[in-house]
């Protein structure tokens, strides 16, 4: 889907080897869900357009859970060893998978928020919301003039 040919290509998508998969998967404390695993195998080391500007493909994504501790911190709030932060933007929000199962929840955090709150039922809910969002948003960024 997000292969459009606006947002992304075909040849813009890259997935990740076995070896920087393991990568990833060391980075945090908890285990890759298989619904994130086939996300990183498919488009881990990016998507074109997609998601531009957020830290969420490899090598970027590695340090995320640190540099969301340390946003929680000055909350006094924390993750569990089961949350796994996906995505950060601008080093103000992030996106993280909490709960067990192989399509977990996805949780989102703002440095002005007073908790992190649950956004999506599945990561593959979050997946598709966002390849909607962006693909919408890219089809309609692509068509304006150039200024000179």
């Amino acid at each position: 889907m997000v292969s459009d040919g606006t947002t992304a290509s075909h040849d813009d998508i890259q997935g990740l080897s076995g070896d920087l998969i393991r990568q990833v998967d060391d980075d945090q404390p908890a285990p890759l869900p298989f619904a994130y695993r086939c996300f990183l195998e498919h488009a881990g080391a990016g998507a074109g357009r997609f998601l531009q500007g957020c830290d969420v493909f490899h090598p970027d994504v590695l340090g995320l859970r640190r540099a969301a501790d340390e946003l929680l911190a000055g909350r006094g709030l924390t993750l569990t060893d089961a949350d796994r932060v996906i995505l950060m933007h601008q080093g103000v929000q992030f996106d993280f998978l909490r709960g067990d199962g192989e399509d977990p929840e996805v949780w989102s955090y703002c440095e002005d928020d007073t908790a992190p709150a649950l956004r999506h039922a599945r990561f593959t809910d979050w997946l598709f919301a966002n390849v909607r969002e962006q693909t919408h948003a890219w089809a309609h960024l692509a068509h304006w003039p150039k200024i000179s």
